[in-house]
């Protein structure tokens, strides 16, 4: 089967890869440098869904030395004054042995890492443009090319589509008085507040905020901007230096009605876009490319080309509409704290805190999705 993949981001290089794996061969047009597309400063936490896929393709073994664990997930409610704990006993069985949470990546690493892998295969040819000369090669193009997919305009694919009023400010930090293996999810009347650990002090902010507080936040000096972290974060952690200068991004939703069209197939970003609360965006792409590789496996599949598209753009629907739904609730629960839901907000945090069950199920869905 002859594939062409448009976007050779982190969801376009691992489709490639799985494809190649798969028995296809593969065209990845792209039309930035190796360089380019290494250098971009991003973090990411990988869940153990996104662990299963890359050691079923064989990259896991690469990549996992650059990453950080975390064993320990704090949620907490800064308005409610309270939290509670994942542990490594809430995942599954199987899970339990790799002793995490999950884990933390930075871009510059896994990318360079992908890159290279790429280049042991000789079923992937890679194209340094973005544009397919001929796409009646192909049995099937893959885009992978992000929100802003020049394919899909083309295409003129319907979505559904909005901007939080919401900008993310992203920092790397020294921490004093917190261990290197946890993380925490504050959940901020101003918007989800995340600390990611990078390894020893080091560690990631990510923080989303209303578009006037984001804005004054990001003309403030390094000083005065670790005195407001300092605000949100837990009794006992200081901001010690920040590595970095802030930056910032709108935060946007997209969701695809159809995840492909005609003998396109919408991959990542390019069919579906979340906020960053949770972490839950490069697991819910890498799930789109294990489930396309999975298809594409199916001998009865390989001989009616046709009916994959449409089987893939039903079995992705329900993971994805779930975790937008869940994502975009987790704001909208942190950021209410109108006095009328007060009460029943307590009660949403007291049943997680007091409920094992609970906790367990929220942690496969975030783990493993739907």
């Amino acid at each position: 089967m002859n594939i062409a993949i448009i976007g050779s981001g982190l969801t376009g290089s691992l489709a490639a890869i799985s494809l190649a794996k798969a028995g296809c061969r593969v065209d990845l047009y792209e039309r930035l440098s190796d360089q380019e597309l290494i250098n971009r400063d991003r973090t990411y936490a990988i869940t153990h869904s996104s662990r299963n896929i890359l050691e079923k393709i064989g990259l896991w073994p690469y990549i996992v030395e650059d990453l950080v664990a975390f064993q320990y997930l704090n949620v907490i409610d800064y308005e409610l004054k309270n939290k509670f704990h994942f542990l490594i006993n809430d995942l599954g069985i199987s899970e339990q042995k790799y002793s995490a949470i999950g884990w933390i990546a930075e871009h510059k690493n896994m990318m360079l890492s992908i890159l290279e892998f790429i280049s042991n295969f000789d079923n992937i040819n890679k194209i340094p443009t973005s544009i397919i000369p001929n796409t009646n090669n192909y049995d099937l193009i893959v885009v992978a090319d992000g929100s802003n997919s020049n394919t899909k305009k083309k295409l003129k694919t319907p979505s559904y589509k909005f901007n939080y009023d919401q900008i993310c400010i992203t920092a790397k930090v020294l921490l004093r008085g917190v261990k290197s293996n946890e993380a925490f999810e504050i959940l901020h009347s101003e918007g989800p507040f995340a600390v990611l650990p990078l390894g020893g002090d080091l560690f990631q902010i990510i923080c989303s905020q209303s578009i006037a507080k984001a804005t004054y936040n990001m003309s403030l000096s390094k000083t005065l901007f670790l005195d407001y972290i300092s605000t949100i974060l837990p009794h006992g952690i200081e901001p010690d230096t920040m590595i970095d200068d802030p930056k910032s991004y709108p935060i946007r939703f997209l969701l695809n009605y159809s995840f492909f069209s005609g003998k396109y197939i919408y991959l990542g970003e390019t069919a579906h876009t979340i906020h960053p609360v949770g972490g839950q965006g490069l697991n819910l792409c890498w799930r789109d490319v294990d489930s396309l590789a999975s298809l594409i496996s199916i001998p009865l599949l390989k001989n009616n080309i046709l009916f994959i598209p449409i089987i893939y753009s039903i079995s992705r629907f329900l993971d994805v509409l779930s975790i937008s739904i869940l994502t975009d609730s987790l704001v909208r629960y942190s950021r209410s704290n109108i006095n009328v839901f007060f009460y029943p907000r307590a009660l949403i945090f007291f049943i997680l805190k007091k409920s094992v069950i609970l906790r367990r199920f929220l942690l496969n869905i975030m783990t493993n999705g739907f």
